[in-house]
């Protein structure tokens, strides 16, 4: 007797099962650090301001480290400030999405080219994309 397709509860409710699967362009596995770096590539220039809540520096390192709130825009590294004709550049960004952060999160950002003494509590800095 020769079998013939037979379908099944299984097969009817999570379909045929292929073995040569191959994703196409619009099956991408996207994470929130992936959706907020892609918004931040389709825009020309992004800004974004960060209040600090605290400023130091770490035993050995050249890097100020701050504790401050995103409260417009976004924030990457490599971002660039201007404060008193001195350039201010986000080295590093610890966020809960990664390496980017955007308004209303809390973020711990490296600084490169200013000292922990002239960040105090409550000063915001206005940062723009290269």
């Amino acid at each position: 007797m020769k079998e013939e397709n037979s379908m099944s509860l299984v097969t009817l409710t999570f379909g045929a099962k292929k073995t040569n699967y191959m994703p196409s362009a619009n099956a991408l596995i996207s994470s929130p650090s992936t959706r907020m770096n892609q918004k931040m590539g389709g825009l020309s220039s992004v800004t974004g301001t960060l209040l600090v809540k605290k400023a130091c520096r770490f035993y050995s390192q050249e890097n100020v480290f701050v504790v401050a709130e995103v409260t417009d825009g976004f924030i990457a590294e490599n971002m660039k400030a201007y404060l008193d004709d001195r350039e201010v550049q986000i080295i590093e960004v610890e966020s809960k999405h990664g390496h980017n952060a955007k308004k209303g999160m809390a973020v711990g950002v490296f600084l490169s080219g200013i000292d922990e003494t002239e960040l105090p509590e409550g000063f915001t800095l206005q940062f723009k994309s290269a």
